[in-house]
């Protein structure tokens, strides 16, 4: 089984390097045993333990939960889209160099994404051919939204664009939803936000063509594409019926959305099956959001009561994910 959606922090990160004096660089601060809290403006953002860093604690926790290998990215908040952009590319290098020795200490049980300053989409598109070429990183992972603004807008059409150049694939993870009416609860952004802000992202996917316009690039989203599932209907009902969207969007939303990618992060047996149903069995593939608290754990166990056959089992754990990574011919 391979986990296409599994996350990366390194055990420390460089000396802020910028003249920024309002900076959100993070350190790393010591905790107890193998734990380290990974700290932004002096405040604790996440206690993390080694399975972040070390491949060796990752690979032990791999066997025990039935995974035999893993697709590495950073931790969204990693993402940096927030800093200035030279501060962001050097930041990012750091990232990028820690997942492509992870994928060379143990290359037959790791593939990795990396990350591109996208608050400059120019310069992300030079870095994609970085991520490729020197760091030998297999596409890169993005937020749903970059300082507010939907991914799918076409002010990223360049990085887009070196994408499907390079043959990279591109990881959309939700990313700073809208909180606002939010009850203060612990983890009430990536239970309830996340789902509205991947469904809202992929939206904007369709809405500005992306696949109309760079029809070789292979996207996916995670948590199951979020509240999407549910949206799509409505919004292919809505495209049947309005002669508007059908002029905005030449191709209807159920046929750009069974184009994408999906994990199968949504920790129901009967909500897998429905995205198995509604995007097509060759679009979903398993993830676990690895190794934080809210992962999916024992993910192989959530088929076994599926009723699928062995080539569609073999398709959600493997084949859809190895399509993606562009490593197997559709």
């Amino acid at each position: 089984m391979i986990d296409s959606h599994t996350h990366v922090v390194p055990d420390n990160f460089p000396p802020y390097p910028g003249n920024d004096a309002h900076n959100a660089w993070p350190c790393m601060h010591c905790g107890h045993g193998n734990h380290k809290t990974v700290m932004i403006r002096g405040k604790a953002f996440r206690e993390v333990n080694d399975t972040s860093w070390s491949a060796t604690s990752r690979l032990r926790e791999m066997e025990e939960e039935g995974v035999d290998r893993q697709v590495l990215s950073p931790m969204p908040e990693l993402l940096s889209y927030w800093f200035n952009t030279q501060d962001a590319l050097a930041f990012g290098r750091h990232i990028n160099g820690t997942i492509a020795s992870l994928v060379a200490e143990v290359p037959d049980r790791f593939f990795g994404l990396g990350m591109v300053p996208l608050q400059d989409p120019d310069v992300a598109a030079k870095e994609v051919r970085v991520l490729k070429n020197e760091f030998g990183l297999l596409g890169v992972e993005v937020g749903s939204n970059i300082n507010g603004v939907a991914m799918g807008d076409r002010r990223f059409d360049p990085f887009f664009a070196a994408l499907e150049e390079e043959d990279m694939c591109l990881f959309v993870h939700a990313l700073h939803p809208n909180k606002d009416r939010l009850y203060p609860l612990p983890l009430m952004e990536p239970l309830v936000a996340f789902p509205n802000e991947n469904s809202i992202g992929i939206a904007s996917f369709l809405v500005n063509g992306v696949l109309e316009r760079f029809p070789k690039l292979r996207i996916a989203f995670s948590h199951g594409g979020g509240a999407f599932p549910m949206t799509l209907p409505r919004l292919q009902n809505g495209w049947e019926v309005s002669g508007a969207l059908r002029e905005a969007m030449s191709l209807s939303p159920m046929e750009q959305a069974r184009r994408f990618w999906y994990d199968t992060l949504v920790y129901d047996e009967d909500a897998i099956s429905y995205l198995t149903k509604i995007y097509g069995i060759r679009q979903v593939m398993m993830g676990t959001d690895y190794p934080f608290v809210i992962r999916d754990k024992h993910p192989g166990k959530r088929f076994e009561s599926l009723g699928l056959n062995e080539q569609d089992v073999m398709a959600l754990t493997d084949h859809n994910c190895l399509r993606f990574l562009g490593l197997m011919k559709s």
